[in-house]
This record gives structure tokens, sequence and C-alpha cells, in this order.
């Protein structure tokens, strides 16, 4: 088994709370994908990532372990730079 920290949002906050980030371990060996994605927060737009493990659950991951971040790269991780427009702005 090989456990690694993530930093996900939970999968449904209460009604009128903003969701706060949690720290979990995920065991590597039961992860099947993850993709670079961009999350929408009520005060900005990070990227992030979309992790999907073999029982079918999939969770949002603002942070992911350094090694894996270097496979997928780094330039997926952070907050979004919204003074270029979006559309015309690729992941940073």
């Amino acid at each position: 088994m090989k456990f690694q920290k993530f930093t996900i949002f939970p999968t449904k906050p209460a009604q009128g709370q903003e969701s706060e980030e949690i720290e979990v371990l995920f065991n590597l060996d039961h992860i099947i994908s993850i993709k670079p994605i961009r999350i929408s927060r009520p005060d900005k737009i990070l990227n992030g990532f979309w992790i999907r493990t073999t029982n079918g659950k999939k969770y949002r991951a603002s942070k992911i372990p350094s090694d894996l971040l270097s496979v997928i790269g780094e330039k997926y991780q952070g907050p979004v730079n919204l003074m270029v427009d979006s559309d015309e702005q690729p992941f940073q």
C-alpha cells in the first residue's frame, strides 16, 4: 500500500456554508485517474484535480503530492489569474 496526502473539497458542503479544504490520505493503488480541472470558489477560481478511485468515487482536489504533480505538470496547481480572458488562457 502506498499512501499519499491530498487536499480535497468535501463532496457536499452544507447549504449556505462555504466548504473548507480537508487533508486526506489516498492509497495510490486505488486511484484510477487524475485530471486537471478548474474549481470555482465564491471568491476565486483555482486550478485543481479530479480524482477517480476504483470504488467509483470522485473527489475534487486542490493539492496533490509533489511526485504526482511533477508528472502531471506544476502549472495545473494554484489560483487562476483572472486578469486575462479565461477562454484564451491555458491552465496555469
